[in-house]
């Protein structure tokens, strides 16, 4: 192993976030031998020009997320490998220490549970890790990788891969794992707080809503703690939501991929946690002791 930490992002038109995202990320691993690495699905907008202004390394590839995540890992030299999205802004500078303590004894990796979406949406991601952030004992991981045949020139080539198929990309992950006689540990996920008045009120009915959504400072976006510490947030869309990109951009929230929020809504909520990021004025959630169960809207 050549560092001691991997991380690599995920990024597709992606220039609102990305920046923030390495810069938070270069900023909590000083002092840690850190390799980044951005791997762009041929971004339209300033991601690979970002990314590599940034100073970081960078491959653009046209690829699903299950590929990216595979390529990303070949990739991974380090004795961890974390996968994120670009919209991932790391908040504690102890974050890697605090995750790193909870492995050992089986413990590969450490997620999220994927119950998030502002006020806690996907119940069928209860018990399961959250594709945004995923912080493996490389080994571990390289391990738990199957042979799988892929084409090159109609020349079939075995690969080592991890099986990152299943529904929500990580919802197999629990099971795979403990056929190896391995776990992962679940980090806290809670939504922003809840302010009296609400900041939007669709002017039309959307396909997915609740009015608690409008009270949530930061909207969908979550954030994840270990032992009662925050360690970042996610704020599940990267990019401006457009007429042209609403659909696809915001399938994300169901499995069918029928039930869509409203862009407005997603564009409103984004450039408020910016806003705030950007001006070092961060609403923290105040409570993380919660016991709320995920609920389906």
């Amino acid at each position: 192993m050549t560092h001691d930490l991997f991380v690599g992002v995920t990024s597709w038109n992606s220039e609102l976030f990305l920046p923030l995202c390495l810069q938070a990320l270069q900023k909590t691993t000083q002092g840690i031998n850190t390799h980044i690495c951005v791997l762009d699905n041929v971004s339209q907008d300033g991601s690979v020009s970002i990314a590599r202004k940034q100073g970081v390394d960078v491959v653009v590839r046209s690829c699903t997320q299950p590929e990216a995540l595979n390529m990303l890992i070949r990739r991974s030299k380090a004795t961890y490998t974390l996968l994120i999205h670009a919209d991932v802004i790391m908040l504690n500078n102890s974050w890697f220490q605090l995750c790193r303590s909870k492995m050992g004894d089986g413990i590969v990796l450490v997620s999220p549970e994927d119950i998030g979406c502002g006020p806690l949406t996907r119940p069928f991601g209860a018990g399961k890790p959250e594709s945004s952030f995923m912080l493996f004992e490389t080994k571990a991981l390289k391990s738990a990788r199957r042979i799988v045949w892929r084409s090159k020139k109609r020349i079939p080539i075995p690969r080592k891969e991890f099986d990152f198929s299943g529904g929500h990309v990580t919802h197999h992950i629990p099971h795979l794992l403990q056929a190896r006689g391995l776990s992962w540990f679940a980090m806290g996920v809670h939504a922003s707080n809840r302010e009296e008045t609400s900041f939007y009120v669709p002017s039309e009915p959307a396909k997915v809503w609740s009015p608690e959504l409008g009270h949530l400072r930061y909207g969908l976006g979550n954030f994840y703690t270990i032992d009662g510490v925050i360690t970042h947030y996610h704020n599940w869309y990267d990019r401006v939501i457009t007429a042209k990109t609403e659909g696809a951009a915001t399938r994300t929230a169901s499995k069918a991929g029928s039930k869509e929020f409203p862009g407005d809504f997603i564009n409103q909520y984004s450039s408020r946690f910016l806003a705030d990021y950007q001006g070092g004025n961060v609403d923290l959630p105040r409570d993380l002791y919660s016991n709320r169960k995920p609920q389906a809207l």
